[in-house]
């Protein structure tokens, strides 16, 4: 498929092959015909400046493909992602959002600077890191997902080097160096989350000090570390730990600035059968 052909395509299905940069430019809605799979070449990369659409099912596979890039919309469902070094780029005015499917095979972390809505995905980043955010404006929501890697000594999941909102509700997080490496970050929820098996749960080098941050009915347990504020130097705000289960860690608990707030802990597991 050239440039030119997907300035006028209205459909793509498992006919369409993407060799180079495919975009879908602004003011054009591309529509996916149902369980479409399309294969991408060696360095491949569909940009979305206008509008997808994959309401029935889209797998986009390949080895060593340059990924999908958002800076308009896209909303995909049943979607699955492999091979790709960078899966996922949302712009600071992109949106993307995807309920249900897989991302996996990867062989570079994505960058989120703008919306991330997800639910019910599988996320396996491998050896490599998995999100990273790094100018204050992403907002990333994910529910009912497993966001996952190849183990403690494999890249974090989160790098937030600034975000504006991350909200992680009824999911898994295993198999990474830090579940969450956090350096600046305004606005947190994290609830019925089971964090586990990781290096670090959380290592929280800084948030803001305006916005709300809260960790609730999230059970982190068997990482090296559970909640860590790094060192004293660490700068944070407010942030508020409740009915949450923090035990069977190396270490469960690194407070050092009095910032953080953990209130009527869980005696008991609640993700424990």
């Amino acid at each position: 498929m050239s440039p030119a052909y997907a300035k006028s395509a209205l459909i793509w299905n498992s006919q369409t092959q993407i060799k180079g940069t495919v975009t879908i430019p602004t003011g054009t809605v591309v529509t996916v015909a149902p369980r479409t799979v399309i294969q991408l070449s060696a360095g491949a990369q569909i940009i979305v400046n206008g509008e997808l659409l994959a309401p029935s099912g889209l797998t986009l596979t390949g080895k060593d493909w340059n990924g999908l890039v958002v800076t308009g919309s896209a909303t995909l469902s049943s979607f699955n992602e492999s091979g790709a070094k960078t899966p996922i780029r949302v712009g600071p005015s992109g949106k993307l959002i995807i309920h249900g499917g897989t991302i996996s095979g990867v062989n570079g972390s994505s960058a989120v600077e703008g919306l991330f809505i997800a639910d019910g995905i599988t996320y396996d980043k491998g050896d490599g890191a998995g999100i990273n955010s790094s100018n204050g404006t992403a907002d990333i929501r994910i529910d009912r997902s497993v966001l996952s890697g190849a183990g403690r000594n494999s890249g974090d999941f989160f790098g937030v080097y600034g975000a504006k909102s991350i909200t992680l509700t009824n999911s898994q997080m295993t198999g990474a160096h830090c579940a969450f490496h956090v350096t600046g970050l305004q606005n947190m929820k994290l609830a019925n989350d089971n964090i586990h098996d990781n290096a670090y749960g959380f290592m929280m080098y800084g948030s803001s000090t305006v916005g709300v941050r809260s960790i609730t009915n999230t059970s982190i347990t068997n990482n090296n570390f559970g909640f860590d504020e790094g060192s004293a130097s660490t700068k944070n705000g407010p942030i508020s730990i409740s009915h949450s289960y923090i035990k069977k860690n190396g270490q469960d608990l690194g407070l050092v600035t009095g910032k953080v707030v953990v209130s009527s802990p869980l005696l008991i597991n609640p993700f424990t059968k």
